[in-house]
Order: C-alpha cells, then sequence, then structure tokens
C-alpha cells in the first residue's frame, strides 16, 4: 500500500503538539494550534458524515479564513482532491461531488453535496492533490505539499508571525500557509477584496508574504 502522506502525518503532529502556540491570527480573533487541531477534527467528523471518501472531489469557496485551509487538510484527510474557488459560478462545469463552505456562518452547502456513504473510516492517505483555477483551465498540486513537509520543522524557540498576503486560494498564498504551520508559526491572515484576488501566473513566494 505504501507509506502514509507525509504532508499529512507532519500537519497532523504538528497541529496535535503546537499546544498554546498561536497558528492563527486574523480579523482581531486567533486560533492557537490545540484549537486549530480542534477544530479540523470537528471538520474531519463532518465530511465523513457528508460521505466524503477517498477519491471523491471537494470543491472549497468562501472567504480567505482559518477555515478554509484546516477544511482542505480534512477533505485531504478523506482522501479526497481538493479544489478551491472564488466562487459557485464554475460548479456546473465542474461538477464536485461535494461543495463547502469555510465562511464562517456554516461550512456546508448541502444542496450541492453528494450523497451519503459509509461511515467506515478510512487509512491515512498516501498523497494530497490540491488544484486552482488558472487563466487556462485548473492547476493541480501534489508532490510539492509533500516537499513542504520534508523541508519544514518547527522550531520551539524561534516562531515568527508570516503575513499572508496572497489568498489561500491562491496556490502560492495557499502553499504558504502550509509551510508556516509545517513550521510550528503564526499565519497572519491579510484581509482581501474581490479585486485583490491573484491569478495563477507565477509570482515569488518573497513578494507575496513575509515575516511580521
Amino acid at each position: 500500500m505504501g507509506e502514509a502522506s507525509i504532508f499529512l502525518t507532519r500537519m497532523l503532529d504538528v497541529l496535535c503538539d503546537g499546544g498554546d502556540r498561536m497558528a492563527f491570527a486574523h480579523d482581531r480573533r486567533s486560533m492557537t494550534y490545540r484549537a486549530a487541531y480542534e477544530k479540523l477534527r470537528h471538520l474531519h467528523d463532518m465530511l465523513k458524515t457528508e460521505g466524503v471518501t477517498p477519491g471523491r472531489s471537494v470543491a472549497i469557496i468562501g472567504g480567505n479564513v482559518p477555515e478554509r485551509i484546516l477544511l482542505q487538510i480534512a477533505a485531504q484527510l478523506r482522501g479526497a482532491r481538493v479544489v478551491h474557488l472564488e466562487s459557485t459560478d464554475v460548479l456546473d462545469d465542474l461538477a464536485p461531488d461535494h461543495v463547502f463552505s469555510a465562511d464562517l456562518e456554516g461550512p456546508l452547502l448541502p444542496e450541492h453535496n453528494g450523497s451519503s456513504a459509509s461511515e467506515v473510516d478510512i487509512a491515512l492517505p498516501r498523497s494530497v492533490e490540491t488544484i486552482f483555477p488558472a487563466d487556462d483551465g485548473f492547476v493541480s498540486y501534489g508532490e510539492t505539499y509533500e516537499q513542504l513537509a520534508r523541508e519544514s520543522r518547527p522550531d520551539p524557540d524561534h516562531a515568527e508571525r508570516v503575513l499572508l498576503i496572497a489568498p489561500i486560494s491562491h496556490p502560492v498564498g495557499n502553499r504558504i500557509a502550509c509551510k508556516t504551520l509545517l513550521s510550528g508559526d503564526t499565519v497572519v491572515i491579510h484581509e482581501h477584496t474581490a479585486e485583490e484576488v491573484l491569478s495563477v501566473p507565477q509570482e515569488s513566494e518573497s513578494e507575496l508574504s513575509r515575516p511580521v
């Protein structure tokens, strides 16, 4: 069967062991690693109830909030392919199996969701796939996340606050958020308007995030 995803294994370890270190700062609220782990567990249970199983596709919409990255990780723990979208405009063309919103008002859009499946739990997947809109369709990343996990380690004596300027729904912003968590640092999420959302053409990570 092969080994479990290094990215998911390391992410679970960091979230579980992070305790009272700050994981997210966003819009006058903060979330510790302990709270983020509990939120992840809650989202994972919710996705299980909704029938998210290996091989299904999960589209995530909503704002630039901590719940967005946690919902992504929860879906990947269920073995699903994750697609980040800015709106529901392309849902008919994309035809995902499930659609979830990261907005705090409610994490589900049940009218778009697929039917429930077995309640039997699953083994940790071997890999992850995260998909983003691009000018000519979609772009997919997988091994990039495994490499992030190999390169990133928390430093208990030197935690940083990383200002995330790129949206979590953008591939660069998404990877920076994941790398920051894997390093045990704090993701400081910048608010975005619709006009600020970046397209996929390559911007450097140094231009889109910086320690604060």
